[in-house]
């Protein structure tokens, strides 16, 4: 039962960190670039993270969150399609991380992971994300992302390589910065 209660927990962890990433957008229209990509994609981080971190429970959560995003931007199309872009994508993201890992011979608990392999597996994860998506959505739907496949995977690609940069670029600032960041916290605490 406990077994059980974690994975549920750790789908809905998912669920929450694609959508915590993905209301931002909402915020700001600047960043989108299509009907259904964006300059900056900014969940993409969330779904390289999660699917690094808890695995296949990860494919589930993200899947509903991305099912969710698209029929909340496009509910004229097919409940159907959307359902099967979205766990398409992030499958296909899934399986690109795992082949990644043990390629690039990175531990599952990610002990020996390294920055450049950080790179590497969210350029993988873009672009499978970006060509897997416009795939999907070209022949699924009445919708286009771009001209073509090779475009709107392009720009999908683009805009999801740079949600992972900015993302990753943040927690390694902020990571570098801890020390500094606590104490600023500690002095507002005080104040």
């Amino acid at each position: 039962m406990i077994e059980y209660k974690k994975n549920l927990v750790e789908i809905l962890a998912s669920f929450a960190l694609y959508w915590s990433m993905a209301s931002i957008l909402y915020f700001i229209p600047a960043l989108k670039s299509g009907p259904l990509t964006y300059y900056l994609f900014l969940p993409a981080a969330m779904k390289l993270f999660a699917i690094l971190i808890v695995r296949w429970r990860a494919v589930i959560g993200v899947s509903l969150a991305v099912f969710s995003r698209l029929e909340l931007v496009a509910p004229d199309e097919p409940m159907m399609s959307w359902l099967i872009v979205a766990v398409f994508s992030t499958l296909a993201i899934y399986l690109v991380i795992e082949l990644s890992l043990k390629l690039l011979r990175i531990n599952r608990d990610l002990s020996n992971l390294k920055y450049l392999q950080v790179v590497i597996l969210a350029l993988l994860a873009s672009l499978t994300n970006g060509f897997t998506f416009s795939f999907g959505v070209s022949h699924l739907t009445d919708m286009r992302v771009g001209e073509n496949i090779f475009h709107g995977g392009f720009l999908a690609g683009v805009g999801s390589f740079a949600g992972n940069a900015l993302v990753v670029c943040l927690l390694v600032l902020i990571l570098k910065h801890k020390t500094s960041i606590l104490n600023l916290i500690n002095t507002m605490k005080k104040s």
